[in-house]
């Protein structure tokens, strides 16, 4: 007889049962390989497509849109007495400012109704500019962003004169009103400055002995300006009292 080879099935090793620990290894090292599969490498790509989205974000910023968030608005949610804000002017750009001025109240206004999405969740209205003061309470803001909207749809003088004047009514004594706007002929249906309306305020240096006025540089010669509510000066007594 010939000995047995180990092509002989009948002499093959049979192999040992897996013990308890063998078989918790296993299945240790399956559900290893599904979690990354479905968890760790989907959520490494969300992360880096977020990471990506981003960079695009930051990098897509305007540079008068840098202005206004990175400066303009950090000063006042750290100024002492800033408590109410009105932001004029909604787009999905300008949701970050609700976030910038978190702990303030925060409201917003647009004449779009398509904008209402992109404002204020403490409080939207849907009108134009010129009917401010007939939405909100008088003398119940500290600062009134004004921005991107004269010269962008707000362009008759007679509604913008009423939009200022609205704003003045609105704002608390000593409040500050920031008008954004482009000083190009498209978008320059007269000089801000002449409205009558303005006589109302002061014109102030955001920063301390600096310019009045803060343009950014570039094609579309976005400036902003700064306006603040005159005190009432009281009435002084007669000589004959």
């Amino acid at each position: 007889m010939l000995p047995a080879t180990d092509s002989d099935p009948t002499q093959r090793a049979v192999r040992a049962p897996e013990g308890p620990r063998q078989t918790r290894t296993a299945a240790l090292e399956r559900a290893r390989r599904l979690l990354d599969t479905f968890v760790r490498w989907p959520a490494q790509v969300l992360l880096r497509q977020a990471a990506a989205l981003c960079g695009a974000s930051q990098a897509a910023r305007s540079a008068d849109r840098r202005l206004l968030e990175d400066t303009i608005l950090r000063r006042y949610a750290g100024r002492a007495g800033v408590q109410c804000v009105l932001f004029v002017g909604t787009r999905r750009y300008t949701r970050v400012c609700e976030r910038l001025l978190q702990g303030h109240r925060y409201l917003s206004m647009d004449i779009d109704p398509r904008a209402a999405r992109h404002g204020s969740r403490q409080g939207h209205v849907t009108a134009c500019a010129s009917r401010a003061a007939r939405c909100f309470e008088p003398a119940s803001f500290d600062v009134i962003v004004f921005n991107g909207v004269f010269g962008w749809g707000l362009d008759d003088r007679a509604e913008v004169e009423a939009a200022v004047r609205g704003f003045h009514r609105l704002l608390r004594e000593g409040g500050e009103l920031v008008v954004g706007w482009n000083d190009v002929p498209a978008r320059r249906p007269f000089a801000f400055g002449e409205l009558q309306a303005l006589r109302a305020f002061e014109r102030f240096a955001f920063e301390p002995g600096g310019p009045l006025l803060l343009e950014v540089p570039g094609p579309n010669r976005h400036r902003f300006e700064f306006f603040r509510k005159r005190a009432v000066k009281a009435a002084s007594p007669t000589s004959g009292e």
